[in-house]
């Protein structure tokens, strides 16, 4: 009993004071830090132009991981948090807006009166979904840098 408390305890403390990693991301003008940590959704952009959506991990000190894709991280352009809600929450709206401006389209070529009032509704609803993606600002390597801790 007391070497199961023992491991039990030894697996807690290791938890507890282990350090994780996290991309630190400072503005150069401003200083200003923002903290990226391990397993939160980002979307990345490379200096060679390759986009990158998925969970952050980090195989060393300069060397990000997402989705099997490893990427240096003097290779990065910019980098942001891409949460699931936030991207679904742009499909639906892009596809909605879409729909409808579709559907302004059929009831123009029937020769209804309501089809222009679709189409800005359609159209407003479209830009809308743009919209969304610009609430999580983008970290481009002009304006912040990125550095890999232990936090």
């Amino acid at each position: 009993m007391r070497q199961l408390i023992c491991i039990l305890l030894l697996f807690i403390t290791c938890t507890v004071f282990s350090q994780q990693r996290a991309i630190e991301i400072t503005n150069i003008k401003s200083g200003k830090v923002k903290f990226l940590e391990e397993n939160q959704r980002v979307k990345i952009r490379t200096l060679a132009g390759i986009k990158y959506v998925g969970n952050l991990k980090f195989s060393d000190s300069l060397t990000l991981n997402i989705n099997d894709q490893y990427i240096k991280i003097d290779s990065l352009k910019s980098i942001k948090k891409q949460p699931k809600v936030i991207a679904t929450l742009k499909t639906a709206v892009l596809v909605l807006g879409l729909s409808v401006v579709g559907s302004s389209l059929i009831v123009a070529s029937g020769g209804g009166n309501s089809a222009f009032l679709l189409f800005t509704v359609g159209t407003g609803t479209t830009i809308s979904a743009g919209l969304i993606e610009s609430i999580n600002a983008n970290n481009s390597d002009n304006k912040w840098s990125f550095k890999i801790i232990k936090k």
